[in-house]
């Protein structure tokens, strides 16, 4: 049995957004939580629920370190909100509060990765186990969490070097395949200028042949998802990725 002590050391400097419908469980187990998190954000439905989620990250530059939610509720169900938050971030530490009635809709959150369950009504000794479980896991991944190791290209644009993940606001902007390839490479050589040798040796390592045209045009597009001046054309030379700060 997990005790008190041992969960705060992992909870402590962690943030928590609960997602229930039932408002006397939900304020009960907020006043618990919020003897152990840092911060705990509450919700009574997913549509709330995603909305400050995504709230989070805009300000915080980071995902919750745990969302727990329930599987059945008004306007988007637990199911509907788990795979909406894995989109965002796969790597998200999920609880799912389950009622016996709920064990059609368990196979669904298995396939979305979600492996922790609480079963209603919620026990406090199983809440404790299920917490210590995912800050666990977050904890031991540390350095391979969500955020991951980013580039920071403008107030609201980064790039995530591990997942290849071009965001805006928090929002994933779709890139095509070549586009995210040039990504990585301006990413890779950042401040740095990456003649049109450079990518045309890049591309053809993946097994694709660019023209010095095609590259022009390449660049022109991919620009136009970047911020101003996040790529500099350097005269008779090349180009050159400007972050305004990578950690």
């Amino acid at each position: 049995m997990i005790d008190f002590k041992t969960l705060y050391e992992k909870t402590k400097g962690c943030s928590l957004l609960l997602v229930e419908d039932y408002e006397p469980l939900r304020a009960d187990m907020a006043e618990v939580l919020e003897d152990f998190f840092a911060t705990v954000t509450v919700a009574s439905n997913g549509v709330e629920a995603i909305g400050l989620y995504d709230k989070h990250y805009k300000e915080a530059q980071r995902y919750y370190d745990v969302v727990i939610t329930d599987i059945q509720m008004p306007m988007m169900d637990g199911i509907d909100l788990a795979e909406e938050i894995r989109k965002r971030n796969p790597k998200q530490q999920l609880i799912v509060l389950s009622a016996y009635t709920d064990s059609e809709y368990l196979i669904r959150l298995i396939n979305i990765g979600i492996a922790q369950f609480i079963n209603k009504p919620v026990e406090q000794d199983e809440l404790v186990e299920a917490l210590f479980v995912v800050c666990n896991n977050r904890a031991g991944s540390e350095t391979d969490r969500e955020e991951e190791t980013i580039v920071r290209l403008g107030e609201e644009v980064v790039w995530h070097k591990k997942s290849n993940i071009l965001r805006k606001e928090g929002y994933p902007v779709p890139l095509t395949r070549h586009e995210s390839v040039l990504m990585q490479l301006f990413v890779e050589r950042a401040n740095q200028v990456c003649t049109a040798d450079t990518i045309m040796q890049h591309f053809y390592l993946q097994g694709v042949e660019l023209s010095e045209r095609s590259i022009r045009n390449l660049v022109s597009k991919l620009r136009k998802k970047l911020p101003a001046r996040a790529i500099k054309s350097i005269y008779g030379m090349g180009y050159r990725l400007v972050p305004l700060q990578a950690s």
